[in-house]
C-alpha cells in the first residue's frame, strides 16, 4: 500500500511543481494524524519517508532530480530520525530544516 503512496507523491511533485526548490518531507505514519491539516501548510510538494528509516526510491530520485532543493522535515526525531535527516541531506545541495509542529 505505501509503495503506491510514495510513487504517487513523487509523481504529483513532478507534475504540479516541477521546479519548486522547497520540498516538505513527512513520515508516512503521521499521515492519518495530520489529515487535512496538511492543506494549511505552504503549498510545497510533499514527499514521504517512514519512521523506521526507509527512504523510498521515488522520494530519493525526486530529491536528487531537483539538485539543490531545500528539505523541510515535518516532525521531531520521533517522526523522522536524525539518521534519516542525515541521509536526506546527502541527496541535496540545499539545506535541511526541521519543523517540529504544524504551523
Amino acid at each position: 500500500m505505501y509503495n503506491n503512496i510514495f510513487a504517487e507523491a513523487a509523481e504529483y511533485a513532478i507534475i504540479h511543481a516541477p521546479f519548486d526548490m522547497n520540498l516538505l518531507i513527512i513520515s508516512i505514519e503521521r499521515l492519518p494524524e495530520i489529515g487535512m491539516e496538511i492543506m494549511a501548510l505552504p503549498q510545497y510538494p510533499v514527499l514521504y519517508v517512514t519512521r523506521t528509516g526507509y527512504i523510498p526510491y521515488a522520494t530519493k530520485s525526486e530529491i536528487m532530480r531537483r539538485g539543490s532543493a531545500n528539505l523541510i522535515l515535518l516532525g521531531g526525531e520521533e517522526s523522522i530520525s536524525e539518521w534519516v535527516a542525515y541521509v536526506l541531506s546527502t541527496l541535496t545541495k540545499g539545506r535541511v530544516y526541521r519543523c517540529s509542529e504544524l504551523i
